[in-house]
């Protein structure tokens, strides 16, 4: 009976611990608020999101929102930097190795006109239909203030 109870005990553990999921979280659109200007997050073109080593996820309504937050960020390490691609609205893609566009040619919520692409190909078609500047994550950085390394 002890070795039953010992045993039943360990699978409740393994599936404790199996349950945490510490990568992308999905985000709730018309009711998760940005962790960054309180805003409802609606626009599956521009949201993005931080999860850190830990699991904590933290939500933006837009990608200048995530960078602002990281002026100050003084919170865990970061696990994954995420933006989500402008042509697959609602699907998140790594920061890092994203396209960017600033272009007023396509609005972001907060005003900044920042779009991500996961696709080189993709930010140059769009580029070429409205203009603006294009960036990498350093570059985008760098132009909007952070100067910080985030990666």
């Amino acid at each position: 009976m002890k070795n039953l109870i010992r045993i039943a005990y360990l699978m409740l553990l393994v599936a404790l611990f199996s349950s945490c999921d510490r990568g992308p979280q999905p985000i709730i659109y018309g009711e998760d608020a940005c962790d960054f200007c309180r805003m409802t997050i609606v626009d599956q073109q521009h949201a993005a999101q931080i999860v850190t080593q830990k699991g904590r996820a933290y939500k933006y309504d837009a990608i200048e929102c995530m960078i602002n937050d990281l002026k100050k960020w003084d919170k865990l390490e970061v696990k994954h930097y995420l933006v989500t691609d402008y042509k697959n609205p609602g699907v998140l893609t790594n920061a890092l190795e994203a396209n960017y566009l600033i272009s007023e040619g396509i609005p972001s919520p907060m005003g900044a006109f920042l779009s991500a692409f996961a696709e080189e190909s993709t930010r140059q078609k769009a580029f070429d239909s409205v203009g603006g500047q294009m960036f990498q994550w350093s570059q985008l950085l760098n132009e909007l203030g952070s100067g910080q390394k985030h990666y």
